[in-house]
């Protein structure tokens, strides 16, 4: 796979929301497909937290704990969620971070790959003062501006748009294979990500 041109590898983008607890407890969370550079549509997830979510971040994502209390427990949708990205490249906006979330709920979890959409844009794109999830799609995906920030679908859902933008830009000055493209977007150095990565490398 790591010869292939990047579009023909599989790909599925991922984005979770937590309850602001420390360490965060999963609360939602979406997967888009990605097939031959077409973004599919997305599927999502809540999933009952085992803590309260605080009020901090109930004023971010909307997710009350009311909600919350009757969304069905990891385990009722665990298999469908794992299949979902299995033999999947997982990309996301800063992906080490939901990672980390993904990780602490399945802790068998082991993604092929992960791609980070943050570290791609400060490839393509050096140089900017923001590299915020809203400011790239504002700059780059104008008729995606006005989406709904904070939940997990349509966050998924504009990162795919996005990861597949910049992915075409970088395409457009070099040879764009998969080794290539996980090289330059990579997520993250430290010791926890670099145990999470697949054995694709």
């Amino acid at each position: 796979m790591n010869n292939l041109n990047w579009s023909r590898c599989p790909y599925v983008v991922i984005d979770v929301e937590g309850n602001g607890q420390e360490p965060h407890d999963l609360i939602e969370i979406a997967t888009v497909q990605i097939i031959d550079r077409q973004v599919q549509p997305a599927k999502s997830w809540g999933v009952r937290p085992l803590r309260p979510i605080v009020d901090r971040v109930i004023s971010i994502h909307g997710i009350t704990n009311e909600m919350a209390a009757a969304f069905e427990p990891w385990s009722a949708n665990a298999n469908e969620i794992l299949a979902e990205m299995e033999g999947r490249v997982v990309v996301g906006h800063n992906v080490g971070v939901d990672a980390r979330v993904i990780a602490r709920t399945e802790q068998d979890w082991r993604p092929l790959a992960l791609i980070d959409t943050l570290a791609l844009a400060k490839h393509v794109l050096p140089g900017r003062k923001e590299y915020s999830l809203r400011a790239l799609v504002s700059d780059l995906l104008p008729d995606s501006a006005g989406w709904n920030q904070h939940r997990a679908a349509d966050d998924a859902l504009v990162t795919a748009c996005l990861f597949i933008r910049l992915a075409s830009m970088l395409e457009e000055k070099i040879d764009l294979t998969f080794l290539t493209l996980a090289q330059i977007a990579r997520a993250g150095g430290d010791t926890y990500l670099k145990s999470q990565q697949g054995s694709l490398f």
